[in-house]
């Protein structure tokens, strides 16, 4: 195929009309940008490189007043295809949109991006430390993290983050960011990039020192031993931890780093037995038997601690908690399950659920908690209790087990769900505070829906969906900013990707 062909081909790829929701057209584009790495002398090469890339930071300005928020599928997919198309074209445009954007979102978006496609960018570590400037902590949370992903090794990156591990409570005014929420951050990205920065060591001693049994001691002494490997106080104020603390999240977070560094630690198994020994509190003795169970697999000391809960708990979660830690050891498996059952038959429906979470821990295909979740499905009308059930049937893949009878009740379930769920009707200047809350409960509860029905959807199934769901996507719909219309293209997206183009364009027409 000569030069002039393959701009033929390009141009028909990027001006394909599908006439079935530009899903077809979409993909004639994502097909068009990968063919550039092997044709970078394309003459559409920029103009492809800049509209794959504009599609893949979820939203872009179209003026100062209007905002277009782009469906997940095509901003993920977009994603996937910068990194298959031209890499030169696609850095160049990243570092122009890092200089001439106005929105400070889509500037730390699109530093990270180029970041991780160019390591050490200087452009993007620029605008990150220019942006943190201009934008008085606002931002800030996640431009560290962002520096932690992309700044390993540059000494500017680590030494921006240094000074924000010295800092002092009153230079923090922000009334959402807490101080401590800036030495978390910081100290977990300088931990990525600092490998062997003696002053970042230094700093970092000088930290767990000053904060000694706090939480964000933890933090840091995992960080000092990513960056100083071996280090004795990282090693041994995690220890020491096991031994003082109270705090069941401190005790939790600095097992989880010891297994990490240190996972046969003799101390933390003689200390956590000491503990479990002279504590009373039930909630303690359950996270110091489970952390005692990661250090020592089989630990009969934890299980007969776990055991003895399970008879004397007062608090339901507390025996649900104690339940679910026995559930892993097989010795006792047989024993929960019998319980979890009598749990389960009880009449409260939150107790219920519960109780089978737990026994798909134990056996994840069992056919009778497949069955007993979607009668639960089918029955609630707590929409809590219905996104819970469905995403514990997503998480556990229920369709590798279920006949074809219990599929198709599945499905017709969702697709109940997604065509009945109520829209939220809420005004951003009416209850200001309670908007977001609402906004990600709903946003949440929806597309959790449509991912679980596209993970169950099998191939004879995908024109019938495609025919039931349409019409949600109208331009109504889309006004609205309804997650109907997000969940819907989310699985319509899905039902294109696994059909023919004959057979799509029939059903969605």
């Amino acid at each position: 195929m000569d030069k002039e062909q393959k701009e033929d081909f390009i141009q028909a790829l990027i001006d394909f009309d599908d006439g079935c929701g530009d899903f077809y057209r979409y993909r004639a584009y994502f097909l068009a940008a990968e063919a550039l790495s092997q044709f970078p002398e394309c003459s559409f090469g920029d103009v492809i490189a800049s509209q794959v890339l504009k599609w893949s930071y979820a939203y872009f300005r179209q003026d100062k007043s209007d905002w277009q928020i782009l469906p997940k599928p095509l901003v993920k997919t977009a994603r996937k295809t910068l990194e298959l198309t031209d890499r030169k074209r696609v850095i160049a445009a990243f570092v122009h949109l890092v200089h001439t954007t106005e929105s400070r979102t889509v500037l730390r978006l699109a530093a990270e991006k180029l970041g991780k496609l160019d390591p050490d960018n200087k452009s993007a570590i620029a605008a990150l430390l220019l942006l943190m400037k201009q934008d008085k902590f606002d931002y800030w949370w996640f431009v560290i993290g962002i520096l932690g992903k992309i700044g390993y090794g540059n000494e500017t990156a680590i030494a921006a983050l240094i000074q924000f591990i010295k800092m002092k409570p009153n230079e923090i005014t922000n009334e959402w960011l807490t101080l401590e929420d800036i030495y978390e951050g910081t100290i977990t990205a300088l931990g990525k990039i600092a490998y062997g920065n003696e002053i970042a060591i230094a700093t970092l001693i000088d930290f767990i020192k000053r904060y000694k049994d706090d939480v964000i001691c933890s933090h840091a002494s995992k960080a000092l031993w990513d960056i100083d490997p071996g280090n004795p106080i990282a090693l041994n104020t995690l220890v020491q931890i096991l031994e003082t603390t109270e705090n069941t999240y401190l005790l939790d977070m600095s097992v989880r780093y010891l297994m990490v560094i240190n996972p046969g630690n003799k101390a933390a198994i003689t200390i956590l037995t000491e503990r479990i020994k002279t504590t009373e509190n039930e909630f303690f003795l359950c996270k110091a038997a489970l952390c005692l169970g990661k250090f020592d697999s089989g630990n009969r000391v934890a299980i007969t601690t776990l055991s003895k809960i399970l008879e004397t708990a007062e608090e339901e979660w507390v025996y649900f908690y104690a339940a679910d830690i026995l559930a892993r050891t097989n010795d006792y498996q047989q024993q929960i399950i019998k319980a979890m059952w009598k749990m389960v038959n009880l009449k409260d429906e939150s107790t219920s659920l519960s109780a089978l979470f737990t026994l798909l821990e134990i056996d994840c295909n069992n056919q009778q908690v497949i069955d007993t979740l979607i009668r639960l499905l089918n029955t609630t009308k707590n929409e809590s209790i219905f996104t819970s059930a469905a995403y514990s049937l997503q998480q556990f893949n229920p369709s590798i087990k279920l006949d074809a009878e219990k599929l198709n009740e599945l499905i017709a379930i969702f697709i109940r769900f997604i065509q009945t769920h109520h829209d939220l009707e809420v005004e951003e200047d009416e209850n200001e505070d309670l908007f977001p809350l609402q906004w990600l409960w709903y946003e949440s509860s929806l597309l959790d829906i449509a991912d679980s029905l596209t993970k169950i959807l099998q191939s004879v199934y995908l024109p019938e969906v495609v025919i039931t769901l349409k019409d949600y996507l109208s331009k109504q719909f889309y006004k609205n900013s309804s997650y109907r219309y997000e969940a819907v293209f989310n699985i319509i997206w899905h039902c294109a990707e696994n059909l023919t183009y004959p057979d799509f364009y029939k059903a969605i027409n």
